[in-house]
């Protein structure tokens, strides 16, 4: 009776993965027929080999790049290729460690006590307040663990079908934490640029990743793309046209005039303007993205003029 429960419940399971797994290819069917946004990206992927591209891919370089068109980014504190000269003992008590050739590579130092950051999804609450530290030193490293970590990170290459990672000449850079304008979790813009044109806003950042609310489109003039919307489970306040707004749209638009397509993620801190990072591959072209709107996204993609690349 066990080995016959046993088959039923592994024919069960393969019975859910046969009936979920076409809902995937079906998606990226659908928009390969519509050139739809997502399915751009990965023919970028496969197709594009832009020299520009490992510039603004690269963390550390697209800080001059950034500079060069009138548009800050966080302060850099130290750059190195040497973990074990990392000089924690000159560094303020607030900072963060990032590679320059990969995402989600992040160390945040707070309070001089060093953690395993990633996205940063872990260390707020849903109501955007900060963690207590009891509950943040199962992501705490030593000294030792940060430069092992690091070392990992300089010895790893990203992701290999996102070409324009792999020519990046891997750093640390050590860099100042960026803090909202107006108080609360930090809000990530995340803007949309064809050809310098910029089409559509994401706003992002922790407290809408752990609340399910990180894909909300607005245009230029803050007006919500109503396909776009959620369920509205967080406060008016965090969702308010950023009174940066227009200087926002006129950097983005030139950070992204020499290119068909960049995605300009910004922040509105309490020191003014900054760029967080240029992105060629949103979502890695993950069927079904950047919204759970597929009408949104053709519409997206329908804004995205392919370059000719023979």
């Amino acid at each position: 009776m066990i080995m016959i429960k046993d088959a039923y419940e592994k024919a069960t399971d393969l019975f859910v993965k046969l009936i979920n797994r076409p809902s995937r290819y079906l998606t990226a069917w659908r928009e390969a027929r519509d050139k739809s946004f997502a399915w751009k990206v990965r023919w970028r992927k496969k197709h594009d080999r832009n020299p520009l591209f490992v510039a603004v891919q690269d963390k550390l370089a697209v800080k001059q790049y950034a500079l060069d068109r009138g548009v800050l980014s966080a302060e850099v504190y130290h750059v190195t290729n040497q973990p074990e000269t990392l000089p924690f003992d000159r560094l303020p008590e607030n900072y963060f460690i990032k590679a320059n050739h990969g995402c989600g590579w992040n160390i945040a130092c707070i309070d001089s006590k060093l953690y395993r950051f990633a996205n940063g999804n872990a260390f707020i609450q849903p109501d955007g307040s900060p963690m207590e530290p009891r509950d943040l030193e199962k992501f705490r490293l030593s000294r030792e663990q940060c430069v092992a970590l690091c070392h990992q990170w300089l010895h790893t290459k990203y992701l290999a079908d996102e070409w324009a990672y792999q020519p990046i000449e891997p750093k640390l850079i050590v860099e100042e934490p960026l803090r909202q304008a107006d108080g609360g979790a930090l809000r990530d813009y995340k803007i949309y640029v064809m050809g310098g044109s910029v089409k559509a806003i994401s706003i992002t950042g922790a407290i809408f990743r752990i609340n399910h609310v990180d894909r909300l489109f607005f245009d230029c003039d803050w007006n919500l793309f109503p396909e776009t919307k959620t369920k509205p489970v967080l406060g008016d306040q965090l969702y308010q046209r950023p009174d940066s707004l227009e200087e926002m749209v006129a950097a983005a638009g030139r950070l992204g005039r020499e290119l068909d397509f960049v995605r300009v993620d910004m922040y509105n801190t309490t020191r003014g303007l900054r760029l967080g990072e240029i992105t060629l591959y949103p979502f890695a072209g993950s069927p079904g993205s950047p919204s759970s709107s597929a009408a949104f996204n053709k519409w997206l993609g329908d804004q995205w003029t392919l370059p000719n690349v023979g």
